[in-house]
This record gives structure tokens, sequence and C-alpha cells, in this order.
């Protein structure tokens, strides 16, 4: 959706007898913004009406509205003020304006509701639109002051700009939303080549016989945002939903530049290509490879010899600063949206910004070796990149917090815990116990080594507990990592499938009953109905479809959860990376024990463990269990079971051969 400003006409106002939709004309808009000669038009003694083609605006006030004769004198008042049109173009736009205003309506709505960032009814909608309403008053009183200072963006209109809007008497301002119709319906693409509907844009892109390169863009309701005399092309409608579209002309193919949603070149082609990354930003690349950025839209540089540029998960913008030194590693840093350095270039890396510590991981390369540390978003360096290792949960991820202190590794190669202002909070002593990451820090401490053994410390440097040699701590750890991937010395059996006709000439309807009704917290009818769907289903399924299951008994118990799960929302399936999706499980999971869950203990690098944990606590106290079907898989297969059920409900699923974990 792109938010339009626009004028309506109308013979009566929301209420008053004989008010109708259908009569409703569209006069003028303006996308993304509001023009000064809309607000000058409603100008004084307006009111705020109801606009019922919004939904809630059928019993609200969200438009301004004022009598077409104010809005009219208002125009003659300010034709009277500009210097005479010097072009044809200009000659024919003010004659239309004035048309239009003559068309014989009794009122003058201005619709800006898509321009207020607020919900209509609310008290900052409002406050938003009685804004617009005092500033329209004050250009009213400026043309009646005779105040040419006041109006000068008006004054110094051409036939069409940001000042006055589009109008068109042949195609109808936006009265809905907007979307693809049929070509056949639309007499203004009749001999034209439609290259295809730009969703972005809101616009068709067009061209005519005989050019394929040279392409126009055109609304549904006939408003040409590019028309096809400018001959553009390579038309960039993919940064719309940054407000802006990229272009080049026919005669100068390989120069680019910027105009608006409304079609306003904002920057003129310039030799080289052109990547909008964020309303406010735009990469620049010169036929030679130099890469600069630039502000938008007036064009300002920023930051120049800058490269790889690249969106990041926590929203803020890599750069990379060209020094053309192939091995200077040490030129990362990170901007945001609006182009302000957060992190100067001076790190081969920055990772992830935590979403409630806004600390990240850096990395520099010191005398050949890369060490990490500490910086807030502020850009200040907490910790120097002094370190082998600082705890993540991936090379892109913030700082895993344990207890508010992150696990990191000296560059002597020494277990130590970081405070969040980047200090140590012991001094290091010990070397860590194992390499692999997530082993060597536990939740409460860590393994290290002291003379050859391994021991538990904790988290202030203090010894707690020795366990045994360091060759055979480590070959402990690695068997049971080994056993719990799959990796022992024992070849894991290949899973077994089955098609839908064994699963049926094994399916116990009543045994079947029962273990739904544990799924379904004791609904039996409900249960009922899950089974019944389940078997239709397989009776109707492709007869070659295969289902897995060490029994056909556990391929139709994880088919009669999926159908509780995705059919009667008492289930569901989770990616072990998608951690955001555990604070709106009660989106995924329609229990009411769930509707209030909240995860406002999570620390930055929390994992899937860590929400599990967190379901299962919240619903400990409304008698219910967690469980996961298929627990240490990639997928977690999540329902819910009554307290009371939880040990039925673990000796039916072991029975049909599935192992699920309950929390």
């Amino acid at each position: 959706m792109i938010n339009t400003a626009a004028l309506f006409s109308t013979a009566f106002l929301p209420g008053q007898a004989g008010f109708d939709t259908g009569t409703i004309t569209g006069l003028a808009e303006w996308r993304c913004d509001t023009p000064m000669l809309f607000k000058l038009l409603i100008g004084a003694g307006t009111q705020a009406a109801a606009w019922p083609i919004y939904g809630d605006g059928e019993d609200c006030p969200c438009v301004l509205a004022a009598p077409m004769a104010q809005a009219q004198a208002s125009w003659q008042a300010l034709s009277a003020l500009m210097d005479r049109p010097r072009d044809a173009a200009s000659i024919v736009a003010r004659s239309a304006i004035s048309a239009l205003l003559a068309g014989g309506q009794s009122w003058l709505v201005f619709d800006c509701v898509q321009l207020i960032p607020h919900d209509i009814g609310t008290q900052d909608y409002a406050a938003a639109l009685d804004a617009v309403r005092a500033e329209a008053q004050a250009l009213h009183s400026a043309l009646q002051r005779g105040d040419k200072a006041a109006l000068a963006p008006l004054l110094a209109a051409g036939a069409a700009s940001p000042a006055t809007g589009y109008w068109s008497a042949s195609a109808s301002a936006q009265l809905a939303d907007v979307e693809e119709l049929e070509k056949e319906d639309l007499p203004f693409l009749q001999g034209l080549e439609v290259v295809g509907w730009e969703e972005d844009a809101l616009c068709y892109e067009v061209g005519a016989a005989g050019e394929p390169d040279v392409t126009g863009l055109v609304t549904p309701y006939g408003r040409w945002i590019v028309p096809l005399s400018q001959r553009y092309v390579d038309l960039g409608t993919c940064y719309a939903d940054d407000g802006w579209i990229t272009f080049a002309t026919a005669d100068a193919p390989d120069a680019h530049g910027v105009m608006d949603l409304n079609g306003t070149v904002v920057l003129p082609p310039a030799p080289g290509a052109l990547y909008v990354l964020s309303p406010h930003l735009l990469q620049q690349i010169d036929p030679d490879g130099a890469s600069r950025l630039r502000r938008l839209p007036d064009g300002a540089l920023l930051i120049d010899r800058v490269d790889n540029m690249c969106l990041r998960n926590d929203g803020l913008i890599d750069i990379e600063r060209q020094t053309g030194d192939a091995d200077d590693r040490n030129v990362c840093g990170v901007i945001d949206k609006t182009g302000k350095v957060v992190v100067p270039p001076a790190y081969s890396s920055v990772q992830d910004f935590g979403t409630k510590k806004k600390i990240a991981i850096v990395s520099q390369r010191i005398a050949g070796r890369f060490l990490f540390g500490l910086v807030n978003s502020q850009g200040e360096l907490l910790a120097p990149c002094q370190y082998e290792a600082i705890d993540c949960a991936t090379t892109s991820s913030p700082p895993k917090l344990r207890k508010n202190l992150i696990f990191a590794i000296d560059a002597q190669g020494l277990a130590c815990m970081l405070t969040l202002d980047g200090k140590q909070a012991f001094v290091p002593a010990y070397p860590p116990a194992h390499h692999l990451r997530g082993v060597a820090v536990q939740s409460d401490f860590l393994y290290v080594v002291n003379d050859g053994m391994a021991w538990s410390m904790d988290f202030t440097g203090q010894l707690l507990e020795q366990f045994d040699t360091v060759d055979n701590f480590k070959a402990a750890i690695t068997a049971q990592l080994s056993e719990a991937m799959g990796l022992g010395k024992k070849k894991s059996v290949k899973r077994r499938s089955f098609t839908p006709a064994q699963i049926l000439a094994k399916a116990d309807r009543e045994q079947l009953r029962a273990m739904a009704a544990l799924l379904l917290l004791g609904d039996a009818d409900l249960a009922a109905r899950c089974v019944e769907i389940t078997l239709e289903e397989l009776a109707e399924d492709d007869p070659e479809e295969e289902y897995e299951g060490d029994t056909p008994a556990a391929a139709c118990f994880f088919l009669l959860w999926s159908t509780a799960a995705h059919t009667q929302g008492h289930g569901t399936t989770l990616d072990w990376k998608a951690v955001d999706e555990v604070a709106r499980i009660g989106q995924h999971i329609g229990l009411p024990a769930l509707r209030d869950f909240a995860w406002p203990e999570r620390e930055d690098g929390d994992a899937m463990a860590e929400g599990l944990a967190a379901i299962a606590a919240h619903l400990a106290p409304h008698q219910l269990r967690l469980v996961n079907l298929h627990g240490g898989e990639d997928t977690h297969y999540l329902g819910v079971v009554r307290t009371h059920d939880a040990a039925a409900f673990s000796k039916v699923a072991l029975q049909a051969a599935l192992r699920p974990v309950v929390y």
C-alpha cells in the first residue's frame, strides 16, 4: 500500500440526508506526502467529518471538510498572486484545477488518513488531525494577508509539483485500495504492451510497440506516474517499498537516477549504478567500481569509498570501507537506516546487537590473529579486541548472556567472564576444558583445566569440583555428544515408512481415541472427531505416499497429533531456529493457559531449549505439561497434556515406538 493524500468533492457530508458514497468524486491526489495546495484549499472554517470509505471512520471524525465555495475563493485569490503561466502545461494545469473546483458539488473533503500514523479514534489521531487543521488555517491567513514568502512554494509551482499535487479530470483520484485489474477493462491500456503489474508501485509497467526497452508506469485508474514520453528505461520498482524508483534514459542507459513514487525526479541520472538501501540511503557505484553512500532525497554525500553494504538481522546496515589494500581486514563498520555511523569501519567484523542488551561482538586482525571484543550501540569499545573467543550462538549472533555475564577466552587461552561493561569478572587463571562451543560453559559454571584435571568453576573464578583427567573428561563428553547425534559405533537404523493402506490396516479406533483424548486435554468428542478426520484423510490419500515411523502405530500417532495440532489448534511445529516464535506461542497453540504467556526473562543468545523451558514453567501452575513428540530433532513437534495425563501419555507413546520429551 502506498499512503496517499486526496481531495474529494461531495454534495453532502456523512450524516447528512442524501449522502451517497457512489457520488463521491476524486479531484486530486499525491502519494506519500500532503501538497501545500490541498491544505490551502481546505483553509479556515474546516470541520472534522466521518468518512465511510474507512471502516473505522464510519462513526468517527477522520477527515477535514470545507465548503467548496471557500475553496474556489482561495484558489482565485492564489491565482491572482501567481505570475502568469509561462508554458502551455501550466496554463492547462491551472485551468484544470479551476474546472474541477467548479464541478457543482457543495463540499471539498481532504483525506489524509493514510498519512497519519495513528489509529482512527485515538487521541493521537485527533491531535494529528488538529495539527493539519492548524496548518490549513495558517496558510489561509497568509493568503488573506498576501504573504508571498509563506506561499512561495505554491507561487513558484509549475504544471505539476509536490506543492500542487496531481489533478486530472479524466483520471479519478484514489477512492479505494489499488489493485490489478483486467487489461480489457482499462481503455488507456489498449494499444500498449503490458510488461507486468508492479505490486510495490501499484502500477502497470507498460511499453509501446517497437520500443521494448522504453517503459512507463500507470495506475489502474489512469494516473501516469512515469509517462512513456519521458523515454525512461531500466525502471527499478523493487525499491518502491522504500519510496523510490530508479531509472535511466533511452539516450544514456548506463546513467541512473532516482524519482519518488509520484514520478518526481529527485536525483538526475549520473554514470554508474544505484541501489536503494533504505528510505534515506542510496549506494552509488561508478563505472570504475568506486562506491559511496548518499542521502535521499537530496543526494548529499555521507560516506565516500564504501562497499558491501548489507541489511543485518538487527535492522542496521553493514558497510566496508574501500582501501585498495586487499589484505586490510579491519575495514568493517555499521550504520543505521538514516546513514548515522553506529560502529566506525575499524573492525574485521561486527556481529548483531542484542535485542535487550545492546552489545555486539567485534573482531580485529592483530598481528595475524583475529581477536574479539565488545562494543555498545553508541559505537564505544567496551572490551578491547584481545580475546581469542567470545561466546555466541552463531558467527553473526550477539553475545550469549549467562547471569548477565559473557564467557570469553583471552589471547593466552584462559577462560573468563566479562561484565556487560566489558570488564573481566575475575582474573583469568585456567584454560577451558573443552574446545566445543556450549561445553566449556554451562548455565552456572565453567569447565576448566587445573593441573591436568577437569574442574567446574563458578562465575567468580572459584574452583568447585574436580571431575577427572582432561583426556577422560574430553572422551566422555565426546562420547555423549556422538551418542546424542547418532554418531556412535553402532550404525543408526534407517527410519521406516508406511503407506496409508498399511497404517489403516493396523489402526485401532478405540486406542486412537484414547491417545487423541490425551492430546486434547480429555475432550472425548473432539478426540473422536480428530480420529475420524485422520483416518478419512488417510483413506483418500495417494496410495503411494509414505509416512515415517518405527511402526504403523507410530506413524498413525504422529498423523493424529498433526490433526489435533493444525486442525484444532492444540499443537504446533517450531523450527529450532525460530526462537522469536516462543513469545508468540499463544498464537500457535490456541489454549487459554497460553494467552497471557510472555518471555520477559529472555536473554540475548537464549536458544529454543530455554524458550521451551519458559513455556513449560508457565503451564505448570495450570496443571499442564508441554510435550515434544520428536525431541532433539531440527523441528519441535509441540503439544500440551494435563499433568495427571503425562505418565499415560508417555506410556502410550512408547508403546507406539515414539519417545517424546515431557517438560
